[in-house]
């Protein structure tokens, strides 16, 4: 389909403060074939008094009580009217105002159920952002998080066939739809060697890594080859003893030295 009407999700909760830079982004694109929903987890500030000044591009508001952000983002699929859906929670941003039009003006994804790209990375301990993001495949999945949220666009139909976000899982689960999807319809994904969003690296996922990583060799005992789940059950002193230093020499000159030399090429301007 030519131009498809894009569900643009956004997840809330006491997000007043981030929620019009965020929308701003959206209403400031070239491409204005899209609708904003909010899944509000029944904030006690004044986000729903901040979202009604972008009324007139609103599909949905739900505000309630909720089980985790997976549970909000799944209300949030379930409210889509669009062909595509994409995930501008509160703090994001799209990298430009060309970033719809360059994606889906006059394009072709027959056959295709997911779009990704890069992200610029923002608010990195060392000061060092950078740009990640690149073609991958089901084994990448197997030692980390190869593809970042922000930088995918997902038609409505792959929910369908996957199945929604685990609620189980409070930090990984969208990493684990990510490797299924690889796992069973690779062929359906497509990369685009394009910037996508800034991406503020210290979310929940960072601050907890350690949590994060134990949901997710739970998640590949059933879903990896086993040699790959013993592995990663094997290694996780190593994985805390790695996050432990880091956290330890992060604001070191030696660190930043380091994360400069480990992105060369993509550090972002």
């Amino acid at each position: 389909m030519s131009n498809p009407l894009i569900s643009l999700i956004t997840v809330t909760f006491n997000a007043e403060k981030l929620l019009a830079s965020t929308w701003q982004s959206a209403i400031d694109q070239t491409y204005q074939n899209f609708e904003l929903i909010l899944i509000d987890g029944g904030s006690k500030d004044n986000t729903l008094q901040v979202a009604k000044h972008f009324e007139s591009s609103i599909g949905t508001i739900i505000s309630e009580p909720d089980k985790g952000i997976y549970d909000a983002m799944n209300k949030g699929i379930k409210a889509a009217k669009g062909e595509w859906v994409y995930f501008l929670n509160a703090g994001d941003s799209f990298y430009n105002k060309e970033v719809l039009s360059t994606i889906f003006e006059n394009q072709n994804y027959e056959g295709i159920e997911l779009i990704y790209g890069k992200v610029q990375t923002v608010n990195e301990p060392t000061g060092v952002n950078y740009l990640n993001g690149k073609p991958v495949s089901f084994s990448d999945f197997f030692s980390h998080y190869p593809i970042c949220h922000q930088a995918t666009f997902t038609h409505i139909k792959a929910f369908e066939k996957i199945g929604f976000y685990n609620i189980n899982y409070k930090l990984v689960s969208d990493n684990t739809w990510f490797a299924l999807f690889f796992k069973l319809q690779a062929s359906k994904a497509i990369f685009t060697d394009k910037i996508i969003a800034f991406y503020d690296i210290q979310g929940a996922t960072y601050h907890k890594r350690m949590q994060g990583y134990k949901e997710y060799i739970h998640f590949g005992w059933s879903n990896f080859p086993l040699p790959v789940a013993i592995k990663n059950w094997m290694i996780y002193p190593a994985i805390w003893l790695k996050v432990k230093l880091i956290r330890t020499f992060t604001d070191t000159a030696i660190f930043k030295l380091y994360r400069k030399l480990k992105f060369w090429g993509k550090v972002a301007e």
